[in-house]
């Protein structure tokens, strides 16, 4: 009975870790700025929070 419990837990938890992981988007943006000291690079991530029929824009 135990063994049942255990392996009906286990598989609860797989199915929610794999459920909601490919439904995100997300817009990646990287930008660098060159001076005559160096160079510097700033990466910007816009994850989209709704989802939907018409979801907002990423960017």
């Amino acid at each position: 009975m135990t063994r049942m419990l255990t392996l009906a837990v286990a598989l609860g938890a797989m199915t929610l870790g794999f459920t909601g992981c490919s439904e995100k988007a997300s817009s990646t943006t990287e930008k660098t700025v060159s001076t005559p000291d160096g160079s510097t690079t700033t990466t910007t991530e816009k994850t989209v929070e709704k989802s939907g029929d018409n979801p907002p824009p990423a960017n």
